[in-house]
């Protein structure tokens, strides 16, 4: 948690509040709090949270310095997911079977690839057109 007493520091400045206001905030002592500015302590994950709350950021923000961001293959793919659910919308299928992960968990290894080679047939039998 590198920089994590600036950042207390700077945002506690920010916010207009004191050491002490924090302090009675999280139901501390101004020199507990106090000592997570100077990086003397670090706090327990529920005050982190607490903090977090206190100044309006995120978690990533307190302990990292920097905001949680998508890497462009995870943004790609909940485009592609989310275009896939869109298809079945507009077939009429508000709620498919396929998106209830509860039922993903049953399955394993040869059952995914199973199911994905089915997908594949039905794809196959589509674009050449034999329907039965």
């Amino acid at each position: 948690m590198k920089d994590f007493g600036w950042r207390l520091e700077n945002l506690r400045d920010k916010s207009g509040f004191t050491k002490r206001e924090v302090s009675l905030l999280l139901g501390f002592t101004a020199n507990v709090y106090g000592s997570y500015e100077r990086e003397d302590r670090r706090p327990a994950l529920e005050t982190i949270i607490k903090l977090a709350d206190i100044y309006d950021v995120s978690l990533d923000y307190l302990i990292r310095g920097e905001e949680y961001q998508q890497n462009d293959v995870s943004i790609s793919n909940q485009k592609k997911l989310q275009t896939v659910i869109d298809y079945f919308r507009n077939a009429g299928i508000n709620d498919p079977y396929f998106l209830q992960l509860e039922k993903w968990r049953l399955l394993n290894k040869n059952d995914l690839r199973e199911i994905s080679n089915h997908f594949e047939w039905m794809v196959d039998k589509a674009r050449t057109g034999n329907r039965d």
